[in-house]
């Protein structure tokens, strides 16, 4: 057997066995791995074909790096997702694991009958990480792809602050370029008749607005120029901007991130330099903001979550019995915590991985003995649910 014939053989066999592993991990669900650093011990394996042990511990090696990268991502998928993206996720991520791998060591490594195994302690990139996650807009549709508005009160030195100016119009179109999707302006123009334009905070005001656009996350910030007189012997004047930016989740008010960007620019036309220092800083806020809202994501994907249910038209005899099809039913949720019980309304609090979108899915296919779940409404981090009792042949309830 040839030299190069050995190697595709090992190719081939080391790209099935990612294949294979992708599947069986990913469907089962990954273990999050040290959120301070995506520190992992893995183990990787591979083939060996032909005798040839050092292209076998290549494979191995490559095969480790993988994995670490595959339990630092931390994001339990479905089967049928990794069926559907698999191509996608390959492209994006699992093929190009040894560029977010940061150091490693080999901790162990032997030789089976046919096999290569190798130990390795890895250190991957989680920024590196997250911005492949949302290149490959994993990281926004498993979030459910929530609808952005953007609301930047704009002051150039010459007039009032205004929304709709230099830098809100940079930050769409960055956003728009990484797939987020966006609440179209006219949407938003609610904005323009909210009290926003009087001095002091006016960030509860644009959230409500944004809200009405049908907004789920809204940037709102403010940009301020300040332009002083030309340089000595020259026409040139500097413009010196300053802009704040705050992300916030409609619903439930959380703050997902906050930038601030300075920036300078020089031209002999003041409107010129400070248009110029607006884009500068926009470009800066916009890898900001997107880094920080996709480390809450990620920090959302891999942990623990609260979502806040009610049920209505449930009486109180048959409270246990959704309590347990809850957590026997739902693979997404982990805990159920009663809330309180009045006017036969249930609250409950359940802890949940993963997105929300998943779990509430979930919950639109529960089916207790003798009832069913039916989903009412909700939002991020809200559901209002009914429950519904089968009738009996007889033509009454359980």
């Amino acid at each position: 057997m040839t030299s190069t014939t050995v190697q595709s053989a090992v190719s081939v066999v080391a790209g099935w066995c990612c294949v294979l592993f992708l599947v069986l991990v990913l469907s089962q669900g990954l273990a999050a791995a040290d959120q301070s650093g995506g520190s992992v011990e893995v183990e990787g394996y591979a083939s060996i074909v032909g005798g040839r042990k050092d292209l076998a511990r290549e494979a191995a090696l490559q095969n480790a790096f993988r994995r670490a990268v595959e339990q630092v991502v931390g994001v339990a998928l479905e089967s049928k997702t990794v069926v559907k993206d698999a191509e996608l996720l390959n492209d994006k991520i699992f093929s190009k694991s040894r560029g977010f791998i940061k150091t490693y060591r080999v901790v162990g490594e032997k030789v089976e009958a046919d096999a290569y195994r190798l130990s390795i302690f890895a250190s991957v990139s989680r920024h590196k990480l997250e911005q492949g996650l949302d290149d490959a807009g994993l990281l926004i549709r498993k979030m459910g792809k929530p609808r952005i508005a953007v609301v930047v009160m704009e002051q150039n030195g010459y007039g009032d602050a205004m929304p709709g100016g230099v830098v809100e119009n940079s930050l769409l179109a960055s956003l728009g370029k990484r797939g987020y999707a966006l609440v179209d302006r006219q949407a938003m123009l609610a904005v323009e008749h909210e009290k926003v334009k009087q001095p002091g905070d006016h960030a509860a005001a644009v959230v409500r607005a944004a809200a009405a656009g049908g907004a789920e996350i809204v940037i709102v910030g403010q940009a301020v120029a300040r332009s002083t007189s030309a340089l000595s012997g020259t026409n040139l004047r500097p413009v010196q901007v300053t802009v704040t930016c705050r992300a916030i989740e409609v619903d439930s008010g959380e703050l997902l991130a906050t930038v601030t960007a300075t920036q300078q620019a020089l031209h002999v036309n003041p409107a010129t330099a400070t248009a110029e220092a607006f884009e500068k800083a926009a470009a800066e806020l916009s890898v900001g903001l997107q880094r920080q809202m996709l480390a809450a994501w990620t920090k959302r994907l891999t942990g623990l979550r609260t979502l806040h249910m009610t049920v209505s038209m449930i009486p109180h005899a048959d409270i246990r019995r959704l309590q347990d099809a809850l957590k026997e039913q739902v693979g997404q949720i982990e805990e159920v915590h009663d809330r309180g019980y009045r006017d036969q309304q249930l609250r409950l609090d359940l802890e949940v991985t993963g997105g929300f979108k998943d779990v509430i899915d979930g919950l639109a296919t529960l089916r207790p003995e003798g009832a069913s779940l039916k989903i009412i409404g909700y939002s991020a981090g809200q559901l209002k649910a009914e429950w519904q009792s089968c009738p009996t042949e007889g033509g009454h309830t359980r």
